[in-house]
């Protein structure tokens, strides 16, 4: 009997079409694998853990994992808005004092103190709180909603703000969510190729995946659903996306949330060092 290949996933939309063939297509039976769910946070926690040997993770995770590897050409990225990591803001950004913050997602944590530090001089306190729109506002300045709370989330007086718009808009790059990551010391054959045709798949029945997510109350429709997962994400790791990373974990070293980044870390950089 071979060994479990144990994956750990993400438990939100955006996630959906890198996952597919894991679960209903073919890399379910080309890998003795078992999927596990999470949340962004959990998913690198798990890596770091051993509980998965490959995972789904927030991109600020991967300095952390020392020895991980990072799968090439994959990634849940934004070109330039994104919908789904939002700061709903009752007053200017520069002015913000307290800011109730998902906590699920360290990457977009990460970006949010980023952006406001170095675009808008802003140093609030971020406040963990569970995803819920009112409650967070009623006792701060801003609210951070990523994933599914943030395509649901009802916020009438609140000016939204997109992480990922305001990234480009400073940047001029795209901005990366999430990356594959395998654990140090775990080969597989054949687990790249995998997980590429699972994307594969995944992208090829969007369809499915808008009409199952746009059946759930209170959800959007399926033309904007659409939209998000067919034109404001994508989900290819290339020479911009891998600049925009070494940028945002340069911004993230620089205010101490980083530790120093490995300059093989990324695959490009590692195809150029053995060249």
């Amino acid at each position: 009997m071979p060994v479990l290949l144990a994956i750990g996933g993400l438990d939100s939309l955006n996630a959906a079409p890198l996952q597919w063939g894991l679960t209903r297509g073919r890399a379910a039976h080309a890998l003795p694998l078992r999927l596990t769910l999470r949340t962004p946070a959990a998913s690198a926690a798990a890596l770091a853990g051993g509980a998965a040997d490959v995972a789904l993770v927030p991109s600020i995770a991967v300095p952390r994992l020392r020895g991980a590897r990072v799968v090439p050409g994959l990634a849940i990225a934004a070109r330039r808005r994104v919908r789904s990591v939002i700061l709903l803001a009752n007053r200017p950004l520069a002015d913000l004092r307290r800011v109730a913050v998902d906590s699920t997602s360290t990457t977009s944590v990460a970006l949010l103190r980023i952006l406001l530090a170095r675009r808008f001089g802003s140093y609030p306190d971020l406040v963990p709180h569970d995803a819920d729109a009112a409650a967070m506002l009623r006792d701060h300045d801003a609210a951070l909603l990523i994933a599914d709370a943030a395509l649901t989330a009802s916020a009438p007086t609140a000016e939204i703000h997109d992480l990922a718009t305001l990234w480009a808009e400073w940047t001029g790059l795209p901005f990366v969510f999430a990356l594959w990551v395998v654990r140090e010391g775990v080969e597989v054959p054949g687990l790249e190729a995998a997980l590429l045709d699972s994307r594969a798949e995944g992208l090829e029945n969007l369809a499915v995946l808008v009409s199952e997510a746009s059946a759930r109350p209170g959800w959007p429709g399926g033309p904007a659903l659409t939209a998000y997962l067919s034109e404001l994400l994508h989900y290819g790791l290339g020479p911009e996306e891998e600049a925009s990373l070494a940028r945002f974990y340069q911004e993230a070293e620089a205010l101490g949330l980083v530790p120093a980044v490995a300059p093989d870390l990324l695959p490009e950089r590692r195809a150029e060092r053995a060249s």
